[in-house]
């Protein structure tokens, strides 16, 4: 559906943010680990602190569901003699959770405290849509919710001592599923006229013409 690529843009929008060459980051494809290793402990790698996970809402909302003129017949990328690149889109709405785990409350509070500052000053993302080679970019907002939680006190089989455990929710409201298919443009490489008269018949050969 194209939404993976807002997760990797998410991803390497954080991923930018942080200093610690040692601080794991979990993308929305990998932060399920987090509930497998909670399910057989025996076999349970070890994760180290202090740890980002990124996970995606299960339900991505479409903020338009009937069909119009943008979901089949949207602006045009780039038009010549030989290709028509249109561009239709469906608009969506996406929803991310941070979790930010850490040993301690000071730790984590700076992250918090660096994550909020940054979130609100640099929401802009933007992604790049690799269809057919195109690398079209998108650009979308990032709006950070109200508020933070503290759920540290869920304690969760994941590390051997306590850690503390904080929760920042996003939201995309100007996100799009795309569809960029390519058509070739018809042409007509030349038009022969047959002119009749009374007494002869004779052919005007035009100019090629698109």
């Amino acid at each position: 559906m194209g939404i993976r690529f807002y997760d990797e843009a998410l991803s390497n929008k954080i991923a930018r943010w942080v200093k610690d060459p040692h601080l794991k980051i979990l993308k929305p494809d990998e932060a399920t680990r987090l509930f497998e290793l909670t399910a057989d402990r025996t076999q349970d790698n070890t994760l180290t602190l202090p740890l980002i996970s990124i996970s995606r809402n299960r339900d991505v909302e479409l903020l338009s569901a009937q069909k119009q003129p943008k979901t089949f017949d949207g602006f045009s990328l780039d038009t010549n003699e030989h290709v028509s690149i249109p561009v239709n889109v469906i608009p969506i709405q996406i929803g991310y959770q941070i979790d930010i785990y850490t040993k301690g409350m000071a730790e984590a509070d700076e992250y918090i405290r660096n994550f909020v500052f940054n979130l609100i000053n640099y929401p802009k993302l933007i992604i790049e849509l690799p269809y057919n080679n195109l690398k079209f970019k998108h650009e979308s907002n990032i709006s950070l919710e109200s508020s933070i939680t503290d759920n540290s006190d869920i304690k969760e089989h994941l590390f051997a001592d306590q850690f503390v455990r904080f929760t920042l929710k996003l939201t995309l409201s100007d996100a799009y599923l795309f569809s960029i298919p390519i058509n070739d443009s018809a042409h007509i490489d030349e038009v022969i006229i047959k002119v009749q008269t009374d007494e002869d018949t004779f052919e005007i050969l035009s100019e090629k013409s698109s």
